[in-house]
């Protein structure tokens, strides 16, 4: 298990490889926003504190849409398009940037 930390809600749970760090959020109750759902509208992105090794990479409609911000953080991930890969680990997120 995966433990996913999601920061500003103070939510912590355990998830399974595959999942999504959008549906963690919205099945857990956080309040972060969510817009198209597909990585066009860059609403939900969220700075990947640790263990951004646990997650797929970065596909280019995500990359793409994170240049489109003009931003210079880095760890900035699309929470729409981040699926855990990994078997077991801690991800801290947050999403208020």
């Amino acid at each position: 298990m995966v433990s996913v930390f999601l920061k500003d809600d103070n939510i912590k749970v355990n998830v399974s490889t595959g999942k999504s760090l959008r549906e963690i959020a919205r099945k857990s109750g956080a309040s972060m926003e969510f817009g198209c759902r597909i990585g066009d509208c860059s609403t939900c992105v969220a700075k990947v504190l640790t263990g951004n090794n646990l997650l797929n990479k970065i596909n280019a409609k995500e990359l793409l849409a994170l240049n489109a911000m003009g931003t210079n953080e880095e760890n900035l991930r699309l929470m729409c398009q981040c699926n855990i890969e990994a078997e077991e680990g801690e991800i801290i997120i947050s999403y208020f940037i």
